[in-house]
């Protein structure tokens, strides 16, 4: 019998009071379990020490997306989005090695003809702060070339092409929310790590995002790719 893999009434008693200490609902317990999150945390590969480290760094940008502290955005960062192809191509050109499976077309249509290139800002703050206002920020960074928030089909563009960046902060697109509800509330699409891999996860419109989180912001550009 392996040990490490064997689990006790206790630990079971102790993880069950973790929970109800922290007032997390069923629902919202149902909801971490359908997004990936819970995943994460109990990846086999993965250590404590790992995930400690994985942390640190989250906060980190990249160099081609190094944001500072607040209000942050990025230069010269193309993407090209394919009106012509179906969400589930969009979807299986950035090579997740997890995705929620409510995000589909279904939930998340896509509205756009042509092909279209657009200039990728990822705007961070040093607050949490609801998706209203994180929407606002934005939408007002620039009055002489206005970003706007993504959607869908920005983000999956996004990933596909800077596949490596969603390793270092989750990075949401607030512009699609869910058609219908899931596990009782609206949700939006994002990116972020796994242990091993990459993956495309869904969370609450409704949440208050951790200073961590990254939000990807769109403006049309001349150049498409």
């Amino acid at each position: 019998m392996n040990m490490n893999t064997t689990f006790e009434l206790n630990h079971l008693e102790k993880l069950a009071a973790l929970i109800e200490k922290k007032g997390i609902t069923l629902e919202k317990l149902e909801q971490i379990v359908a997004s990936g999150m819970g995943a994460n945390i109990f990846e086999s590969t993965s250590t404590l020490a790992e995930r400690e480290d994985g942390a640190g760094r989250a906060g980190k940008g990249s160099p081609a997306f190094n944001q500072g502290a607040n209000d942050g955005l990025s230069e010269g960062a193309l993407i090209k989005v394919d009106f012509s192809l179906p969400l589930d191509q969009m979807i299986a050109a950035g090579q997740y090695s997890w995705l929620n499976d409510n995000v589909n077309a279904k939930q998340f249509p896509v509205q756009g003809e042509g092909v279209k290139g657009y200039e990728a800002g990822l705007f961070c703050f040093e607050e949490s702060m609801r998706s209203e206002d994180v929407m606002k920020k934005i939408n007002r960074a620039d009055d002489a070339n206005p970003w706007e928030v993504a959607r869908i089909e920005h983000l999956l563009a996004f990933g596909a092409k800077y596949p490596e960046r969603q390793r270092l902060n989750p990075i949401v697109a607030l512009g699609s929310v869910s058609h219908s509800r899931v596990f009782g509330r609206q949700n939006v699409a994002y990116l972020y790590r796994r242990a091993v891999g990459r993956s495309l996860h869904l969370d609450w419109w409704s949440n208050t995002w951790h200073p961590n989180y990254r939000f990807l912001a769109i403006r049309l550009s001349r150049s498409v790719i």
